[in-house]
């Protein structure tokens, strides 16, 4: 337990100085279309940040495979948080609701159950988005003929084992690392 809160709290750090540069945007236009691009760029730029960092942790494990698709692999690692664009969260609102998923889930739960309307109060939307952002990205990203894989480990990244891909794989590695 102790190792998870020092793990959020070195992610919380990380996004309180996180922006983006010359060289990610470089990246991100490298493997984005002018689609894709617009929705990253809707993102808040600590998640843009936090999305190149997993993108070139996974471009690193892909170095020198030739199993994997690279561009697709790091494609995802650049789109799988696509689905906060929904919840313009703040980061001391991202933290609030993390520490509320981990100390108290069951009133997490109820309060994104809440926000499942699109008409509902904001705060309860948030959670909503917060929990569910996996399947919100990869209806955009559906939406815009996104391949397949792409889409099915965005719905499922925050929960590895229920896909037995190699690019779910590399995507858990890499997102649990920073």
């Amino acid at each position: 337990m102790i190792r998870r809160a020092l793990y959020r709290f070195r992610q919380f750090l990380f996004a309180m100085s996180a922006s983006m540069n010359d060289v990610d945007w470089h990246l991100v236009g490298r493997y984005l279309n002018i689609d894709e691009m617009a929705l990253f760029k809707r993102l808040p730029s600590f998640e843009q940040k936090h999305c190149v960092v997993v993108a070139e942790k996974i471009e690193e494990l892909i170095h020198g495979r030739h199993d994997v698709d690279e561009r697709k692999a790091i494609k995802l690692g650049l789109l799988h948080d696509i689905g906060k664009i929904e919840g313009h969260l703040l980061i001391f609102q991202k933290s609030i609701l993390t520490i509320i998923r981990f100390l108290l889930r069951p009133l997490y739960d109820f309060l994104a159950d809440r926000g499942e309307d699109k008409n509902s109060s904001r705060i309860f939307r948030k959670f909503y988005i917060h929990k569910h952002h996996g399947a919100i990205g990869a209806e955009l990203l559906e939406k815009l003929g996104e391949d397949r894989e792409i889409v099915i480990c965005t719905r499922l990244h925050d929960f590895p084992t229920k896909h037995d891909s190699m690019y779910m794989k590399l995507l858990a590695e890499a997102d649990s690392t920073n």
